[in-house]
């Protein structure tokens, strides 16, 4: 199984090697360049490809820095959007005058490139 990372830090996001899955690859969504203090918010507003729903948090920490997750073997062949909100730590320092829908916003996709397998007959 392959090992798929997602750096949200760069703007398009980046993908390593590429945004293409199989089921049982692992996808690892990175804050990538972003301070130590910045976190994400990624969700699947249409259903995602992924063995947990999320929504996923990243970064505010080094043990969060990351998040690996697993490619469902049961997933549909196709693109599966995701929105990544992204935080600079000053919401909860009360100092950030932006709502929600003015925070940098990023979007990107998975494309599961192959049907789930058939179970034999």
């Amino acid at each position: 199984m392959a090992t798929i990372t997602v750096t949200l830090s760069t703007d398009p996001i980046s993908y390593s090697p590429g945004p293409e899955v199989k089921h049982g690859d692992t996808v690892v969504f990175s804050m990538g360049s972003y301070p130590a203090a910045y976190t994400a918010t990624v969700t699947f507003p249409d259903g995602t490809c992924l063995t947990t729903s999320g929504p996923y948090t990243l970064g505010g920490s080094p043990s969060l820095g990351t998040s690996s997750k697993t490619v469902s073997m049961t997933a549909a062949k196709g693109i599966y959007d995701f929105n990544a909100v992204i935080d600079d730590g000053t919401r909860d320092q009360g100092t950030d005058p932006r709502g929600p829908q003015e925070r940098d916003r990023k979007n990107g996709g998975i494309d599961v490139t192959s049907d789930p397998p058939e179970d034999p007959v």
